[in-house]
Formats: C-alpha cells, sequence, structure tokens
C-alpha cells in the first residue's frame, strides 16, 4: 500500500521525466491536474533546472501563485530572478501586491532592477511604494488596487469612474470616496451607488470610514483595529492624508489576509 509520501515520489519522477522528456504541452497537461499549493511543494524538491523549466510552461497565474505559496527560506529570489525578466514581470502584476512586494525584496537591487524594466511606470512606483515598509506593518500588508471617485461628482458620473477604475481592479465591493486632494472622505457602497439617483450627489451617500491607519502601522495594532471584521482599512499618507492604499478586511478573523482589492 502506498503512502502519501510514496505518492509525492511518484508525481516528483513523473514530472522530473515530463521535464527531461521536453515536452511542454505534457508537462503543462499534467500540472493542471494539481493545485498551486501542490506545485509549489514539488518545484521545491527539484533542482534549479527543472523548477525554472516548471515555471516557464505553467500559466501565468498559475506560476504566480505557486511561486508565492513557494516556503520564504527555500531561495524563492533566486529562482524569480532566474527567470528571463518579462516572465518575472508578468508573474509579478498577477501577484497580489503585498505577496510581489515580500518577493521583490528577496531580489538584489539589480535584479530588481531588470525586471522594473519590463514593467509600467506606474506599476514601478507602486511596487516601489510597497518595498519602503517592514512586511510586518500596515505598509507591507496593503494594496495600491482600490476604486475612488471625488465626493463632488453626481452618482452616475461616479459609476462611469467605477467602470474605468474597475476594468484595472481585479474584485472590489467598496468605492473610497476623496476630496479634490485625494483626502478620504469615507466609503460608499457599490450597490447603493447603483440604486442612487443619477443625479444624487455621492457627498451625499458617502458613510465614514471604519478606521484608517499609517503606513507604518504594526500588524497587531490592526488587528485590534480590525478585530474579525469584513471591513477595509485605509492607509493613508501620513503627511497629506491622501489615500495611499487599502487593506481589505475580507478574512481576517480565519487568520489569513487576502489584501486585494477591496
Amino acid at each position: 500500500m502506498n503512502t502519501p509520501s510514496d505518492e509525492i515520489e511518484e508525481v516528483q519522477e513523473r514530472l522530473s521525466a515530463l521535464v527531461t522528456s521536453g515536452d511542454p504541452e505534457a508537462l503543462r497537461q499534467a500540472l493542471e491536474e494539481l493545485h498551486p499549493s501542490d506545485i509549489a511543494d514539488l518545484v521545491e524538491a527539484m533542482d534549479d533546472h527543472h523548477q525554472i523549466h516548471v515555471l516557464s510552461v505553467l500559466p501565468p497565474d498559475v506560476a504566480s501563485e505557486t511561486l508565492a505559496e513557494m516556503e520564504e527560506g527555500v531561495d524563492r529570489g533566486d529562482l524569480l530572478a532566474a527567470l528571463h525578466p518579462a516572465r518575472g514581470a508578468e508573474l509579478l502584476q498577477e501577484m497580489a501586491d503585498d505577496d510581489a512586494a515580500d518577493l521583490l525584496a528577496e531580489l538584489e537591487p539589480h535584479e530588481q532592477h531588470r525586471i522594473f524594466e519590463e514593467l509600467s511606470e506606474e506599476d514601478v512606483g507602486d511596487m516601489r511604494g510597497l518595498l519602503l515598509y517592514h512586511e510586518e506593518s500596515a505598509g507591507g500588508l496593503m494594496t495600491t488596487d482600490l476604486v475612488s471617485v471625488e465626493s463632488s461628482l453626481t452618482a452616475a458620473q461616479a459609476l462611469e469612474e467605477v467602470r474605468r477604475q474597475g476594468r484595472e481592479v481585479e474584485t472590489f465591493y467598496t468605492v473610497f470616496v476623496v476630496d479634490e486632494r485625494r483626502r478620504l472622505q469615507g466609503t460608499v457602497r457599490l450597490d447603493i451607488l447603483v440604486m442612487a439617483e443619477p443625479e444624487a450627489k455621492v457627498e451625499a451617500l458617502v458613510e465614514p470610514a471604519l478606521a484608517s491607519v499609517r503606513p507604518d502601522t504594526d500588524q497587531e495594532e490592526v488587528g485590534r483595529l480590525l478585530p474579525g471584521a469584513r471591513a477595509d482599512l485605509c492607509v493613508l499618507d501620513p503627511r497629506t492624508l491622501e489615500i495611499r492604499a487599502v487593506l481589505a478586511g475580507g478574512e481576517w478573523a480565519s487568520g489569513t489576509l487576502p489584501f486585494a482589492a477591496p
């Protein structure tokens, strides 16, 4: 009777044989049967050449999740740096901001530069900003993927802006309301905005934000402010009070921090 370790070893041998065979389609099909966390476990046990080959044939979304699932102590940075810079940039763009920042922090400055050359100025600016903060702080967990509208807009105008920004944000339910200087005024739920009269002013629909924090706020303090809540925390620039990013409450209570878009 095969034990789980025997089965894992069999899968590892099968994948290694497929890598050696030079048949990327067969390898891709075999990997499609596995969850990214399982692929990560298998990749960690491979030699460098096989690791690079596997990440090269996987679809970008699966490859990025596989890389994010790998343990931080297994030279993930070396693996990312070994990929073509364009491929590395592609994988980082698929990741949640905090995962991408953690991974970039494992690279040498010249390795970061090679990848940054493949990204837009806006993406580079966002990633450099996230690298400024310790991974145990609010800044190390935040995402710059958020949707915001000015309080002076009508509901109809705000919805047009939401549609425009929403194309760049994977999932969101809360719209942040700011003034002309991007200072946080509060939030408006997407369903409220959709149901409002087209000419209604956004400022009349605003609800106060639950809380806000500075980027250097420690995770423990963030946890105190969101004790199991499914609400979003705004990360504000401590000098200008502009909304800089967001921590999505999501599954905070369960101990996982899915800081994707609100």
